[in-house]
C-alpha cells in the first residue's frame, strides 16, 4: 500500500478513535455503576489471590480478566479509572479492527465498516462496563486477524510468516479461553469457516493447534464443572425453541442495526420500523446471495459460517445452561464475525452493480438509516443518564433523608453490593453476606420464586431497629416474586417515604406497635 495511504488510513482511524472517546469518556465518568460492575470491583478489591478465589467460586468465570483487573485497580480504585481499563481495549479494538477490514476489504469499504464498528452503541455500551465484554471483542479481533494470517490466506503455501502467524493465534486462544469461555464458540466457528471453504490441509494444522490449546486448558476444565453444576443447581424455565430462537434472533438484529442494546422498552416505534428493515435487507440478501452465489467470495462464506456457528452454539447454551446465560453481553463473541460477514455479503454484491448512480444513493440513504439507528440506541441507552439499579441516585436520596439508626436493607442480596459504592450516610446497608449466594427457586416472577433469600434477607433485619430503608429490585415492581416481602412489611411496619428510581424503589418503613 502507498505510503500516502497509509498515512490517510491512519489518519482516519484515528479520528474515529478521538470520536468514539468523545462518546464514552463522559459517560464512563458520570455513569453510577450498576450490580455486575459491582461484582467486579467487590471481586478484584483485595488483590491479585482474592480475585483468583472469587473468579472461580462467585463469579463463576474465566479468571483471567478478573485477575488482570485486580492489578489495574492497584494503581487507583476509582469507578472512573476502573472503566477506563475497558476505554482503553475499546480503542485498541478499533485500531486492529481497522487493519483486518483493510486485509479483507477494498479500502473504502473498510473505512465505513470499521467507522460502523466504532460508533456501534454496542461498543459504546462495552466502553463503559467493568466488565469482560470489551476484552472479549479485541480477543476476537485478534484471533479473525490471526487467523486469516496463518490459516486462511493461500493455504496450499507454508510461509514462516504463516507459521509464525499460527504460532501467535495459539498463544491468543490461549488467552483467550481463559478470559471469557464463550471464545471458544468463535474457535469453533473458524473451524467450520475452513471446513465450509472446503480448506483441508488449513484444517488439518488448525485441529493440531486446537490439540495444543485444548492441552493447556485442562486445569480449568475441573473448575468448568463445577461452575457449570452451580449454574444449573436452581431451578430452570422450561426451554422453548421458539424463545430460543427469539433470543438468537434479538442479538443479530441488533448487532445489524441496533436500536436499543438492552431489551428494556422493545415495541417502541423506531424498534418496530427498524425490525421490519433489517428483515427486508435480510431478505434482500438472501434472494441477491442466491441469484449470485457463485460469485460470492471465499471470505464471505467463511464468515457466514463463522458467524451462523457461534449463533448455534449460543442457542445450544440456551439449553444446557438457560436463557440467562445468552443474554446480548453474552452474545459479544457474535459481535465482529457479524460485521464482517454482513459488509463481505454487502461488497460482493455491490460488484454485480457497477452504476456509480445507485451506488451515490445507496450510501448515503444506507448511513442516513444508520445514524439515526446509533443516535437513537444511544441516547436511549442510559434513561437520565443512569444505569440499572439508579445507584448513584438511590445512595444521594437516602443520605439526604436518613437518620441515624436506620440501617438500609437491599433485596435481593447481590443487589446489596453496588449500593456502598454510592452511598456515603452514617447507616449500615444490610446483608453484607452470601451476595451469590441465591439462585432462582421457582418459574420467574411467581410468589415462591425468591423465598429463601427473603427469608435470609428478613433474618439480617435488627429487631431494635425502629425504622429501616428497604431497597426493591425491578422483579419486585413488576412481578409476584416479592410477595412474601411484601406481606412481612405489611404485617410489621408503616410506609412513611417511597420514592421509585430506574428500576428500584426505596421505602422508608416505620416498625408498628407490637
Amino acid at each position: 500500500m502507498p505510503v500516502r495511504s497509509e498515512k490517510s488510513n491512519a489518519f482516519n482511524v484515528m479520528w474515529l478513535i478521538v470520536l468514539h472517546l468523545a462518546i464514552v469518556l463522559p459517560l464512563a465518568y458520570f455513569l453510577n455503576i450498576w450490580t455486575d460492575e459491582a461484582s467486579t470491583l467487590y471481586s478484584t478489591q483485595h488483590g491479585f489471590l482474592n480475585a483468583f478465589q472469587h473468579a472461580a467460586t462467585d463469579e463463576k468465570q474465566a479468571p483471567l480478566y478478573f485477575w488482570i483487573m485486580s492489578v489495574w485497580r492497584s494503581l487507583n480504585d476509582s469507578i472512573f479509572f476502573a472503566r477506563l481499563f475497558a476505554v482503553i481495549v475499546s480503542c485498541v479494538s478499533i485500531a486492529f479492527f481497522a487493519r483486518l477490514a483493510r486485509r479483507i476489504f477494498e479500502p473504502r469499504a473498510a473505512l465505513l465498516t470499521t467507522a460502523f464498528f466504532a460508533f456501534h452503541p454496542f461498543l459504546v455500551w462495552a466502553s463503559v462496563e467493568i466488565r469482560v465484554y470489551s476484552s472479549v471483542i479485541l480477543l476476537s479481533i485478534l484471533l479473525m486477524t490471526f487467523f486469516q494470517k496463518g490459516f486462511f490466506e493461500e493455504p496450499d503455501v507454508e510461509t514462516s510468516s504463516q507459521r509464525r502467524s499460527q504460532i501467535i493465534f495459539l498463544l491468543i486462544s490461549i488467552v483467550a479461553l481463559y478470559t471469557n469461555y464463550y471464545l471458544g464458540f468463535l474457535l469453533v466457528g473458524m473451524f467450520a469457516a475452513l471446513v465450509a471453504t472446503r480448506q483441508w490441509r488449513a484444517a488439518r494444522d488448525y485441529t493440531l493447534v486446537m490439540l495444543v490449546v485444548g492441552l493447556t486448558f485442562v486445569p480449568q476444565l475441573f473448575t468448568i464443572k463445577s461452575q457449570f453444576l452451580t449454574n444449573t443447581s436452581g431451578y430452570r424455565e422450561p426451554a422453548s425453541l421458539a424463545e430460543g430462537l427469539r433470543t438468537v434472533w434479538h442479538h443479530v438484529v441488533t448487532f445489524l442495526l441496533p436500536t436499543g442494546i438492552l431489551r428494556d422498552g422493545d415495541g417502541s416505534a423506531i424498534q418496530v420500523i427498524r425490525a421490519w428493515i433489517v428483515r427486508l435487507a435480510l431478505v434482500a440478501l438472501v434472494i441477491l446471495g442466491v441469484i449470485f452465489r457463485q460469485k460470492l467470495s471465499r471470505r464471505t462464506v467463511a464468515t457466514g459460517a463463522t458467524a451462523a456457528t457461534i449463533g448455534g452454539t449460543l442457542f445450544a447454551a440456551y439449553f444446557l445452561i438457560g436463557l440467562e446465560y445468552i443474554q446480548i453481553r453474552h452474545a459479544s463473541v457474535l459481535f465482529v464475525p457479524l460485521i464482517l460477514f454482513a459488509a463481505s455479503i454487502i461488497s460482493d454484491l455491490s460488484r454485480q452493480d457497477a452504476s456509480e448512480a445507485r451506488s451515490s444513493y445507496f450510501i448515503p440513504a444506507a448511513g442516513f438509516v444508520v445514524l439515526l439507528a446509533f443516535s437513537y440506541a444511544i441516547v436511549t441507552l442510559y434513561p437520565n443518564m443512569t444505569k440499572r439499579g439508579d445507584w448513584a441516585r438511590v445512595g444521594e436520596f437516602i443520605q439526604q433523608n436518613e437518620s441515624p439508626g436506620q440501617p438500609i436493607v437491599v433485596f435481593p442480596t447481590f443487589d446489596a453490593i453496588a449500593l456502598p459504592y454510592h452511598y456515603k450516610g452514617v447507616n449500615q446497608i444490610l446483608p453484607k453476606e452470601k451476595f451469590f449466594a441465591f439462585e432462582q427457586e421457582a418459574a420467574f416472577g411467581t410468589e415462591n420464586s425468591l423465598k429463601h433469600q427473603i427469608d435470609f434477607v428478613t433474618s439480617r433485619i435488627p429487631p431494635a431497629a425502629d425504622s429501616i430503608w428497604l431497597v426493591e429490585h425491578e422483579q419486585c415492581m413488576t412481578t409476584d416474586a416479592c410477595l412474601p416481602l411484601e406481606n412481612f412489611v405489611k404485617a410489621n411496619y408503616t410506609i412513611e417515604k417511597e420514592q421509585e428510581f430506574y428500576l428500584e424503589k426505596v421505602f422508608l418503613l416505620k416498625k408498628k406497635p407490637q
